[in-house]
């Protein structure tokens, strides 16, 4: 068994006491000192808050227990921190939403200027083309490539 604290040495010795107490015949009852009892009880209980604390010390030294990290979540200085980093993850959400949407505008922005590029493109191929039919007549095409290709006698 580990270290033993004072309010459990005090219990421990208060049930000494009752154990070994003069018993009263014929009853379950025993005699107690009233003024030596209270005094033990008065004892454990002014112990208690010491000894909780030196508890919640070792634990959070040692890092062997939860109970005294749980205590530790509920303190002010803890508190703020969670507060302030939701405002500092609410602010970085708000930037990427910022950043996406510009990206998104730009991506926009270039694929429209792309299309018109295109557009521009296919125009001039089909003024190319007109003007190469012009000049070739219609029986230099084979009966399978009707006007897409154009049958040249080299």
């Amino acid at each position: 068994m580990g270290e033993s604290t004072q309010t459990e040495r005090r219990l421990r010795d208060l049930k000494k006491t009752i154990v070994e107490a003069r018993s009263v015949p014929m009853s379950a009852s025993c005699m107690l000192n009233r003024s030596d009892t209270l005094s033990a009880i008065d004892a454990i209980i002014a112990g208690l808050g010491e000894d909780i604390a030196d508890r919640v010390r070792q634990e959070s030294a040692t890092g062997s227990g939860r109970r005294g990290w749980d205590i530790v979540d509920q303190t002010e200085i803890v508190q703020e921190a969670k507060t302030r980093a939701a405002r500092i993850e609410a602010k970085a959400k708000a930037e990427q939403e910022e950043l996406l949407a510009e990206a998104d505008r730009y991506v926009e922005t270039r694929l429209a200027a792309f299309e018109a590029e295109l557009q521009v493109t296919l125009s001039r191929v089909g003024v190319m083309r007109e003007r190469l039919m012009s000049r070739v007549k219609p029986d230099d095409f084979d009966d399978q490539a009707t006007t897409i290709m154009p049958r040249w006698n080299l």
